[in-house]
């Protein structure tokens, strides 16, 4: 691959960009609400999300009048408020503290809410809602979709099995409890539950090869495109969508056309105008999971295809699973950086559900959209849905409960992650040898 010096140049002033943009534009606390933490206090606001709604709680992101940061409000679960609403918020302003996780490691709470420009918590908070129908028109039509949506899989689907449909196409983490939550950390498969570009992107492929299969060629390129567009849409279009949406598109550009350069180009300018545009993505632990395993998809996943060919192509299945395979493989030494969790069932969990995952999606955008119809159409589609549905749990919760099923380690160095990539980037780019 030869990289040109206009390419250098694209690269230079993006990383300038951001440069600037982190030290000058992030916006910063105001000192008024500085002063403020320890005491009671009220203010009003936008709310500029869905709640989160929580096993406990719900979780508002309230953004006061003339301000450029946000408010984290605690309330209870069946607060209602929606995006666009202004609101009346009262209680006693904290700030967010890091906490310890489950397996023993710091979780960076604080850093985390900044990079949403979040700064400060209303624990216990009161909220008037003074109007309706606020912000973006685009924005509240896609939220109220979102929200429309989720009631549909949850009028269709039993909990727990709607709360993985929801979870698996929106992101959606709030229907699990901790305990069903930690099963999903233990066996490795979290992230069939976080909107990511290698979710999406193992959708959309399956999407591709399924009708590629009934179809043929480029018609089922553009079914993975605009699939790719609807799960963005589904989302909200949030930055999150829309990153994931990137990288999958890039992904599917790669395996559809086979030019795994050009895509890892276009990889490596897209994600340096995500960080142009805000620089703080890059530590954004989604974002970097979510390019390392676009890179896996790329130009792992070929060479991964070989060591799973006894696996029928058929329908695709011996692609998905080396996809699949191929992005586990290079995300696990940034988890175990991160969370110290090492899964010895991760790998045959994954091998499990991963083949059924496009399949599940798929019925639960039928399901869901046929709702907005009729629930007795969408009824047939949601029973297999949930069929499928409870095997992946039955699955995660067999592999979860076994003994040894995970190993934490507490302080897994960083230069062990530095050596574990440098040895897979090897293996990925080295030369094959002359026949």
């Amino acid at each position: 691959m030869r990289i040109e010096s206009r390419e250098i140049a694209i690269v230079f002033i993006l990383i300038i960009v951001a440069c600037v943009r982190y030290f000058y534009f992030t916006p910063k606390p105001p000192q008024f609400y500085i002063d403020a933490v320890g005491r009671k206090v009220t203010l009003v606001g936008m709310v500029m999300d869905s709640p989160d709604v929580r096993e406990w709680n719900a979780r508002i992101e309230v953004k006061p009048k003339g301000e450029e940061v946000s408010v984290l409000a605690i309330v209870p679960t069946d607060t209602e408020v929606s995006y666009g609403d202004t609101v009346k918020v009262t209680g006693l302003l904290t700030t967010p503290e890091n906490f310890m996780g489950q397996n023993g490691r710091e979780f960076n709470y604080v850093n985390y809410l900044a990079n949403k420009d979040i700064y400060f918590i209303i624990e216990k908070a009161n909220v008037e809602v003074q109007s309706r129908g606020g912000g973006n028109s685009l924005i509240r039509v896609l939220y109220k979709f979102r929200d429309s949506f989720e009631k549909n899989i949850a009028n269709l689907i039993p909990l727990p099995e709607s709360s993985l449909m929801n979870g698996v196409i929106l992101g959606s983490k709030g229907g699990f409890s901790s305990g069903e939550k930690q099963e999903f950390i233990t066996t490795g498969t979290i992230h069939i539950i976080a909107l990511s570009g290698y979710n999406v992107t193992i959708v959309a492929e399956g999407v591709m090869k399924f009708f590629g299969f009934l179809i043929g060629g480029a018609l089922s390129i553009w079914l993975g495109i605009v699939t790719v567009i609807l799960f963005v849409l589904l989302a909200g279009a949030q930055a999150t969508a829309v990153r994931a949406g990137i990288m999958a598109f890039l992904a599917l550009f790669a395996r559809a056309t086979g030019r795994t350069y050009d895509a890892g180009r276009g990889l490596v300018i897209a994600g340096l105008l995500m960080v142009a545009y805000d620089p703080r993505v890059i530590s954004d632990i989604s974002f970097q999971l979510s390019f390392l395993a676009t890179i896996g998809i790329i130009f792992f996943s070929p060479k991964v295809a070989l060591w799973v060919r006894f696996i029928t192509p058929k329908l695709g299945l011996r692609e998905i699973v080396a996809t699949t395979l191929a992005a586990n493989i290079i995300v696990l030494p940034l988890l175990l950086y991160t969370t110290g969790i090492f899964s010895f069932v991760s790998l045959p969990a994954n091998v499990l559900i991963l083949p059924l995952m496009p399949y599940i999606m798929f019925g639960g955008f039928i399901t869901g959209m046929l709702g907005y119809l009729s629930h007795i159409i969408a009824l047939p589609f949601a029973y297999v849905s949930y069929i499928m549905l409870k095997y992946v749990l039955i699955v995660i919760h067999y592999f979860a409960i076994l003994p040894f099923a995970s190993a934490t380690i507490k302080q897994f160095p960083l230069w062990g992650t530095v050596l574990l990539y440098v040895f897979i980037f090897w293996y990925i780019f080295r030369k094959p040898k002359e026949p």
